[in-house]
């Protein structure tokens, strides 16, 4: 899969989310085979999710990091994914994979960019 193709299906979940006011949406190629797409959303409430993937595009695709975090619109966290390598995170089942929260952080799967999406324009809906 070329980046440009898998950019645009970032670009078609953007658009598919509820409640987003704007967004930016950027990639890179990284010679020979990898990618960079990273990009931004402001909700109705002025709250923000930003995102990066860093990815391998050989066939299959691979994510090989990623972060999704998703603000207030005072700047407080409300949750963010990543597969960073965090010491606080080793004893985690999941690690690298884990999910922030103002209480800490938890175990997590990898979640896809388009779920995290529906769980932040979710939080948008309660507010």
């Amino acid at each position: 899969m070329q980046l440009v193709e898998y950019a645009e299906r970032v670009r078609a979940y953007i658009l598919q989310t509820p409640n987003v006011l704007s967004h930016s949406l950027a990639y890179e190629d990284r010679p020979p085979t990898a990618g960079l797409v990273k990009g931004s959303l402001i909700f109705s409430d002025g709250s923000h999710f930003h995102f990066k993937e860093f990815l391998r595009l050989a066939d299959p695709v691979a994510r090989l990091k990623y972060a999704y975090q998703y603000v207030s619109a005072t700047g407080s966290l409300l949750f963010r994914y990543d597969n960073a390598l965090d010491p606080a995170a080793k004893h985690l089942a999941t690690y690298p994979d884990h999910k922030h929260q103002a209480g800490g952080m938890t175990p997590s799967s990898a979640p896809l960019l388009d779920q995290v999406l529906r769980e932040a324009a979710q939080h948008v809906k309660r507010r």
